[in-house]
């Protein structure tokens, strides 16, 4: 933790966020006096009142899903973890880490905005910064505090509640692609991922884009299979619009899957528009990603214009303070991708982990490596079921191409946090649907070539019949 975040040249963390704190505090009246408490009082009424909410949520989620119990019961108890991970990152920054984390950055920059945001008053102090990347999660820490006060448990407790909303829409996005068909797999990993409640549990772009790319992607899996209609692309413009004053960086990569993706969808057989409705998608969306491509080079810091991988890494060498795990090295080559894959899947393992929270990320990856291993049945039939549900692509093209440019990141630490949006979709594809071993086929996607010709050709002569 202490590392910086995104493509930023490192620095030293927790006394620069302190510093930048005072340096504010004397802008806002007086009101600031330089310390974040957490008033327990309010943070027990925000927890029973989060978890009411959220439970109202899972009634409406359950019943959408056919009502399983299953269901109701493992979506409480990721709610749960996810409201009592907030005050246990505060204890274990604390205690563990010796305060030091990222989140110092933002709360410190953000609470003397707090008081001015409650009046109304958005205006942004001289020397504040870019409202882009690390500028935009001040502000969110703002606005929590003008809500709930200067208390860091109960803004922690929102955001952790957000990341909660987020991993729900990627379940939700699962089971629409594939009619709830091993949803239980997906869900008890996405559900219970210690990296995805840990790292969003805090005031941090982790659990905004956890939220936002969530939403994003439930969107864009309505499109892909042809539902929601127009509240479908509301939220996907919604999530868009949040996410390019984050990372507009990761924003590019899942739209670029998505239009991919959106190439390779099914028409519709039912649409007498569908030729003029795919084309004017696929502008659109070539749209999008144009804008999103110029604010990303343009405006996330440490890009100037353009992207230089090699740069990137060498910035983030180094030692010290705020560096973490540098010191991975780094090449564009396409050779080394398979060691870009690795880096950031599954590095760091037990054999090659050092501190304890290293430890504790190399128990993940030796998971989620046995997962991959137990997995290669299903891999196995990714091309044809990604034709089947070009949801799949979407994934396939977004965790591609996020291992080949964040390994450049060249810091275990930096690659760990980042990762976190990336899980869920990486998730995905090792959960698609496959009937047992020595088994007939469930799914379309398992059938040979020939067998899907011939499966096609009988459901034309039903339609016929009827």
């Amino acid at each position: 933790m202490g590392c910086l975040e995104g493509l930023d040249s490192p620095s030293n963390s927790t006394p620069k966020s302190e510093r930048e704190g005072d340096q504010l505090s004397s802008m806002n009246n007086g009101a600031y006096n330089g310390t974040i408490g957490s008033n327990p009082i309010v943070v027990a009424i925000l927890a029973v009142a989060l978890f009411a909410l959220g439970r109202r949520i899972i009634r409406r989620i359950v019943e959408s899903e056919g009502g399983d119990p299953w269901l109701a019961k493992v979506l409480t108890a990721c709610l749960i973890v996810h409201l009592v991970a907030a005050p246990l990152q505060i204890w274990s920054v604390n205690h563990l880490y010796g305060g030091i984390a990222d989140y110092t950055r933002y709360i410190y920059k953000g609470a003397p905005l707090a008081s001015d945001f409650r009046h109304f008053d958005f205006s942004l102090p001289q020397g504040f910064g870019g409202i882009v990347d690390n500028g935009s999660i001040s502000i969110v820490a703002a606005v929590l505090f003008a809500l709930v006060g200067l208390n860091q448990a109960a803004a922690f407790l929102i955001m952790s509640f957000l990341a909660f909303i987020g991993i729900v829409c990627y379940y939700r996005a699962f089971t629409l692609t594939f009619s709830g068909a091993n949803k239980r797999r997906y869900g008890y990993l996405i559900f219970f991922l210690p990296s995805l409640i840990f790292w969003t549990a805090d005031v941090s772009k982790e659990s905004i884009m956890i939220f936002l790319l969530g939403v994003l992607t439930y969107g864009c899996a309505q499109v892909l299979a042809r539902q929601g209609g127009f509240r479908a692309w509301v939220l996907i413009l919604a999530a868009i619009a949040g996410s390019v004053f984050i990372r507009p960086n990761e924003m590019l990569l899942v739209l670029g899957g998505f239009t991919i993706a959106m190439i390779f969808r099914q028409p519709s057989a039912s649409s007498k528009f569908e030729p003029a409705r795919r084309t004017t998608s696929l502008v659109f969306l070539a749209v999008l990603v144009t804008v999103v491509m110029f604010l990303t080079l343009h405006f996330l810091p440490g890009l100037h214009g353009s992207v230089n991988l090699s740069q990137i890494n060498k910035n983030n060498q180094g030692s010290g303070e705020g560096l973490g795990s540098s010191g991975i090295g780094y090449s564009q080559s396409p050779l080394y991708y398979p060691k870009d894959i690795y880096v950031v899947l599954f590095d760091p393992l037990p054999f090659n982990a050092h501190s304890g929270g290293e430890k504790f990320q190399a128990l993940q990856n030796t998971v989620l490596l046995g997962l991959l291993i137990v997995s290669l049945r299903n891999l196995r039939i990714l091309p044809r079921a990604a034709f089947a549900r070009p949801y799949l692509i979407m994934c396939f093209v977004y965790v591609v191409s996020f291992c080949y440019f964040f390994a450049a990141l060249g810091n275990l630490g930096l690659i760990a946090r980042e990762a976190t949006v990336m899980v869920p979709l990486y998730l995905v594809l090792l959960c698609i649907p496959r009937a047992p071993r020595h088994r007939p086929p469930r799914y379309i996607w398992e059938l040979t070539r020939r067998q899907r010709a011939e499966h096609r050709r009988a459901m034309a002569r039903r339609r016929a019949a009827f």
